[in-house]
Order: C-alpha cells, then structure tokens, then sequence
C-alpha cells in the first residue's frame, strides 16, 4: 500500500458514514497533518527539540484515535507513522544544513576550497601583522599587571609586560609576539639594555 493510498483509507475513514467515525477521521487526518507540520517547523525554529516532541505525541495520539475507528484504520495510519516517519526524519536532516538555523548550527556555510583558501590567508595576513609589530613603540594607556592595554600606531591593542609591572602612561617597545600575545617592555628598559651591550 503506497502511502496516497494510506492516505485515500483514512480519508474514507474520515467521511464515514455514522456518528463516530467521521469525526474521529478527521481527527487522525489533522493531527498526522499536525504532526508533519511540526517536524517542517522544527527546521526552521529553534526549540531545542520540543517542537519534535509535540510532533510526535500528535503522531501517537492519531494512531491511537484511528485504531478506535476500527482496526484497518489504526492499522494504516500505524504503517503510515511507521514509513512517512523515518522518511520525514531522512529528509529533516537532509535539509537542515541549508536553513538558517542548521547553518548557525553545523557550521557547514563557507566550505568551499575558495573559502578555505580565503580563511588561510586572512590568518596568515593577521600572524604578519602581529608579527610586524615587533620593535614598534608605543604608551600604556592602563597599567600592565602583566596584560593590559596599549596604543600603538593609533590601534589599541591587548600586550602583556615581558617583565615586572608597567604603570599607565610609560613608553613601551613591542619586544616579542608568541603565537597572538603580544610582549612589551619599558622603552627605558631596551633603551638601557641597549647601552649597556
């Protein structure tokens, strides 16, 4: 049984002649309607998977109600819940990566070896310039306990002090980067390291 024809069952299910049965039809209609519903809004709200929950009591909740039309009913909205499940679920996860929330999630947006390659160099252009700061000079706009802030070249950057303390307002010399952490020291320290070599 296909599941068009799954659905034609319960539909004369649902249009069944007789107090119960019709209402109750609709019933299993809607809320497998709900349910799929459900899981299409899941991709694109973020609940936490509560969304999926609910989806899933209103697929029990139709089968229940269709096996209490009768058993060929319950039956085929038993099979349909057992193969359009499994099939909603394959196409959710197929899906997913390309909504909103499954890029913010996955992560997968900008894989494309022209991206990788941009992303290479961006971080190689940024090691440079950091590395480029060595000797540059600079003041200490807070005091260095060892990290604070400095301003060179106009640019306030985070450094740490290679030695000691630097107060607030005092001359500093880039000295060292190691990995993105920036080393300063007194520009009267080198300046007397220097004279005494």
């Amino acid at each position: 049984m296909t599941p068009a024809d799954s659905i034609w069952v319960l539909a004369q299910g649902a249009t069944a002649a007789g107090n119960g049965p019709g209402v109750l039809g609709w019933w299993v209609v809607g809320l497998l309607t709900m349910a799929a519903l459900l899981v299409a809004v899941e991709l694109f709200v973020p609940s936490g998977g509560l969304i999926s929950v609910v989806a899933g009591l209103c697929a029990i909740a139709g089968v229940v109600i269709a096996f209490r039309i009768n058993v060929m009913t319950g039956l085929v909205a038993l099979g349909l819940v057992a193969v359009g499940g499994p099939t909603v679920f394959w196409a959710a996860i197929k899906v997913f990566p390309s909504t909103p929330v499954g890029r913010n999630i996955i992560l997968t947006a900008g894989t494309t070896e022209e991206d990788i390659q941009r992303r290479q160099s961006e971080k190689r252009a940024e090691t440079q310039a950091i590395t480029a700061l060595v000797g540059a000079r600079g003041k200490a706009l807070t005091g260095l306990r060892p990290g604070g802030t400095v301003r060179i070249d106009g640019e306030d950057i985070e450094a740490f002090a290679e030695t000691g303390i630097i107060q607030a307002g005092t001359r500093v010399v880039v000295t060292s980067v190691q990995g993105r952490q920036i080393r300063v020291m007194a520009a009267d320290e080198v300046e007397g390291e220097g004279r005494q070599a």
